[in-house]
């Protein structure tokens, strides 16, 4: 059987004391404090110089629901920590001080412009033309989160990986039919050789996500997404070896800190087991390649007219192939269909209710494929520089949040290496877009 059939126990939960509680929730605040930090030095670091970023009062009017436009020619030269920034975001950066601003008014001026950097100027826009972006990001998040939340409760009790996978890819198939015959998206027309030329994409998408839940089941939900931070690095080597692709050297060099922060709280990680860490590096390599394929595949089909239709239906299609391409696999498979009934009676054994047991299996499926409809939404409103930023900032999120509900142990060092590893994708994706714009 494949390695990744492999079953790690789930570690027994120790009890812990008050103080101990709050010492694991302070270094909670410890991380996002850090992960602040960063930011607030990345976003000095991209800025323009500060002479050319103040604004006089007229450009500020209660009338604006957004920033209008800073001093320069060109909105999308404006740093990626202001374009797009809220009156309210800047007056908590003024409050703090009118040269420099406070960590967290970086964090939450970061977030808004990410939001915000998608819409439009126009006046005449309709109302969810001016809010679906925000809608989209927060259902991104929210789902995300979720997600995480309940299928980390699944696998603690439902020790079956491969099948536990294919039924959250598999969740995505009735949703994906109730959106087509219902009218709320058109359906794509694709032809047998459209499904043929998508199947190794289909096949790089189920083994990401095998290795994604083989990696949750074995460590904690904080630690996978901290070495799923690596998967930009993996993807800017896989651009230049496969696309030929090649950046900047400075792009290579912010990534760096990806590599020390992953390397800091790997070595001091409580919940680290080799199997977990691997599975979750695995989980990048397969996600990148589904990447590139995508890519050169991109234009399979008839996917809509419509970019958030297009979005919509490439993921439908590429859940449903995906789900085909693995079946065969998790019915041979340890771990798999076969191994279904043994897992739920084991499950049921350590006190699990049985309708609760349910909710999590088809709850996460739902997170699941969820998450990613929402983050295809967002991409199809925003640039790629922008998806980034908030996909950087849901990963400290997702830590902060696991942390808490989970009430991991936290080492000092393993909080500071996940802020700086972070921090270090934040850096490359700046940096990436920074050199982008001078070719």
């Amino acid at each position: 059987s494949s390695w990744l059939s492999c079953e790690t126990a789930p570690l027994a939960p120790k009890a812990m004391t008050p103080m101990q509680g709050q010492r694991h929730f302070l270094l909670a605040c410890l991380l996002l404090a850090g992960t602040s930090w960063l930011v607030s030095q990345l976003a000095c670091a991209f800025q323009a110089p500060l002479s050319s970023q103040r604004l006089s009062t007229q450009h500020w009017t209660a009338s604006h629901a957004q920033l209008q436009a800073f001093p320069l020619h060109q909105v999308s030269d404006a740093p990626p920590a202001f374009a797009g920034a809220s009156v309210a975001s800047v007056k908590a950066f003024q409050a703090e001080d009118e040269s420099e601003a406070s960590p967290f008014a970086i964090v939450a001026a970061t977030a808004l412009a990410a939001v915000a950097a998608a819409e439009s100027e126009s006046e005449s826009k309709g109302l969810w033309d001016k809010i679906k972006l925000p809608v989209y990001a927060g259902l991104w998040y929210f789902f995300n989160v979720q997600y995480n939340i309940q299928n980390k409760k699944l696998l603690t009790v439902f020790h079956a990986n491969w099948a536990v996978s294919w039924f959250q890819l598999a969740a995505g198939i009735p949703i994906a039919l109730f959106m087509w015959t219902s009218g709320l998206v058109k359906a794509p027309k694709m032809t047998k050789d459209d499904y043929l030329k998508l199947a190794p994409v289909g096949a790089a998408f189920a083994a990401g996500q095998v290795a994604t839940v083989a990696s949750l089941g074995a460590v904690a939900v904080s630690f996978t997404h901290v070495v799923k931070a690596l998967e930009p690095a993996v993807n800017a080597i896989a651009s230049a070896l496969i696309l030929g692709q090649v950046f900047h050297p400075m792009v290579y060099a912010s990534l760096l800190p990806v590599f020390a922060g992953v390397a800091l709280a790997s070595s001091k990680e409580l919940s680290f087991t080799m199997f977990g860490f691997l599975t979750a590096m695995a989980s990048n390599f397969f996600f990148v390649t589904r990447n590139v394929l995508a890519t050169k595949f991109g234009d399979v089909g008839d996917m809509g007219e419509d970019k958030t239709q297009r979005k919509t239906n490439q993921l439908a299609v590429l859940t449903g192939v995906a789900t085909l391409v693995l079946l065969p696999v998790v019915v041979l498979l340890p771990g798999g269909l076969t191994s279904v009934p043994t897992a739920w009676k084991a499950a049921l054994a350590t006190g699990t209710a049985p309708n609760k047991l349910l909710y999590r299996l088809v709850a996460s499926g739902f997170y699941f494929f969820m998450y990613q409809l929402s983050s295809f939404w967002v991409l199809s409103c925003v640039p790629p520089i922008t998806h980034s930023v908030l996909n950087t900032l849901k990963r400290v999120v997702i830590i902060v949040v696991s942390i808490i509900v989970f009430r991991t142990p936290v080492t000092p060092q393993s909080a500071a290496g996940t802020a700086i590893a972070i921090g270090g994708v934040l850096l490359y994706s700046l940096t990436k877009a920074h050199y982008a714009k001078k070719k």
